[in-house]
């Protein structure tokens, strides 16, 4: 079996729990604690990151500033993620954020006049259409329903991560995918300053006013799971073709479904199941043609 398939599928298990481990954790300790955690957790996997694979290139400020925006970007953005965990089903609201890298592929094609082939269109489209069904709430009082706090939030997610993924592509062409997780640590350790200044409000605020030990637990797993699937990940693209290692990873969002009506029970509609796969089809499919 190839090391490059080995870890594909592993980043696979590592983003699609990951999402678990928030909905079990982020509504018991609020996402101001999240965020702390974030600063504690993030900052110093990827400190360790950023001093195993460093890499000597000249860094100048402009470049710097872009790296450093773009972290930041994806920590907002994964703030917004926890916001929606708190009332949402990760089943939805995991899966739109999680439809980020269609905007990713409009974005290179405006900005970077990268070509867009005719399966990326399908699957730009497909994810599109997808993300539109699953924010529609047919029946707003079941018990099925997202809140549309939720759904906003995920939204955001899915914005904020399209921008982000778009921009740490140009950041790693100037900077170097090793110099990076320095300006991630950078970002993570902003996270709390990020949060309080975009909500304005204490910690404990929004929920969690006695967080159990086992929920800080569950949260610090579960940025440890994000972040050491962000290594598998980078180190399956250095082994493997792209254009194998990315249609793999992209399917994430089916574990966390199954995992989600598996272990936290949660009940989707018919629609929503049918979106979810169309959503998945199209990150695969825009995945075959990076």
């Amino acid at each position: 079996m190839e090391l490059w398939f080995v870890l594909a599928s592993a980043t696979v298990l590592f983003w699609g729990s990951a999402g678990i481990f928030a909905k079990l954790s982020t509504p018991k300790i609020g996402v101001a604690r999240i965020a702390l955690l974030i600063a504690v957790v993030e900052s110093v996997m990827y400190a360790c990151a950023f001093l195993l694979w460093r890499e000597d290139v000249p860094i100048t400020l402009a470049d710097g500033a872009l790296a450093l925006g773009s972290c930041v970007v994806g920590v907002v953005g994964f703030l917004c993620f926890f916001e929606s965990m708190m009332e949402g089903q990760v089943a939805i609201a995991g899966t739109i954020s999680a439809a980020y890298p269609a905007l990713t592929v409009v974005g290179a094609l405006v900005l970077l006049s990268e070509t867009l082939s005719s399966m990326q269109a399908f699957g730009v489209v497909a994810i599109i259409v997808g993300v539109v069904a699953l924010s529609y709430e047919p029946n707003p009082g079941s018990l099925t329903a997202t809140p549309r706090r939720s759904i906003i939030f995920a939204l955001l997610a899915f914005g904020l991560w399209g921008l982000w993924s778009l921009t740490s592509k140009m950041a790693i062409d100037r900077v170097g995918a090793g110099n990076l997780f320095g300006f991630y640590t950078m970002s993570s350790l902003t996270a709390p300053v990020l949060y309080f200044w975009f909500r304005r409000m204490k910690p404990g605020s929004l929920r969690g006013l006695n967080p159990t030990r086992s929920a800080w637990v569950l949260g610090a797993i579960g940025l440890t799971v994000n972040v050491v699937g962000a290594w598998t990940y980078s180190f399956a693209l250095e082994s493997g073709s792209a254009s194998l290692v990315v249609p793999i990873s992209s399917a994430y969002p089916l574990v966390t479904v199954l995992l989600a009506i598996g272990l936290l029970k949660e009940r989707i509609t018919w629609l929503h199941a049918l979106s979810l796969g169309v959503v998945v089809a199209g990150l695969v499919m825009i995945g075959l043609t990076l």
